[in-house]
């Protein structure tokens, strides 16, 4: 019997990229997540984001000539440990999507609503990914903030920000649950 999506939504949990690994993407379902990735609300059909698809040698490229490279500057003592895992962030998944927050000017529509448009890719390309049984996790972390990779992956600095990276790949072993809110302690009926 065919999962209702509500279930899916009630019951879905990310795999961390850290319990990920590289393989098993195909071109089909990427294409199908990407595409279900863009139709989100937008106010305005502003398409206030852009989506920079990482994947093979530019994953290890990105990760040694940027994120190793400026964690680096900011970390000249770092142990050995520490500079693998930067040397290889990236790499933890198949496929990395980075979503760029790059909002447009507009008369009426606020700065806002278009960077929340972005947050809504993000979530979209997680449950799509997961949909598909694909691990999946939602990450920003210190190098989100970098104005270096913003440039490389498209971004305008002092524009644009990044929303946000969806790791794809495939499940070393099942995702944990984690505590989830009280709904009486988030939900008020009005």
């Amino acid at each position: 019997m065919q999962q209702l999506f509500i279930d899916f939504l009630k019951t879905r949990r990310s795999v961390t990229a850290k319990k990920m690994t590289r393989g098993g993407v195909s071109k089909e379902h990427l294409k199908q997540i990407l595409e279900a990735g863009i139709r989100v609300p937008d106010h305005g059909a502003l398409k206030p984001w852009k989506l920079s698809v990482i994947t093979g040698g530019r994953q290890k490229k990105l990760d040694e000539e940027v994120i190793f490279t400026e964690f680096m500057k900011e970390n000249p003592e770092a142990s050995a440990e520490s500079q693998l895992i930067e040397k290889t962030r990236l790499q933890r998944a198949d496929v990395v999507i980075a979503v760029i927050s790059s909002p447009v000017q507009h008369k009426s529509i606020p700065i806002w609503e278009m960077q929340m448009s972005a947050g809504a890719v993000c979530t979209t390309l997680l449950y799509a990914a997961q949909s598909l049984d694909y691990a999946a996790q939602w990450l920003t972390e210190w190098y989100a903030y970098n104005d270096n990779l913003l440039k490389k992956l498209g971004g305008e600095t002092g524009k644009d920000r990044i929303a946000g990276f969806i790791y794809i790949g495939e499940k070393v072993s099942p995702p944990m649950e984690r505590t989830r809110p009280n709904f009486d302690s988030v939900v008020a009926y009005l």
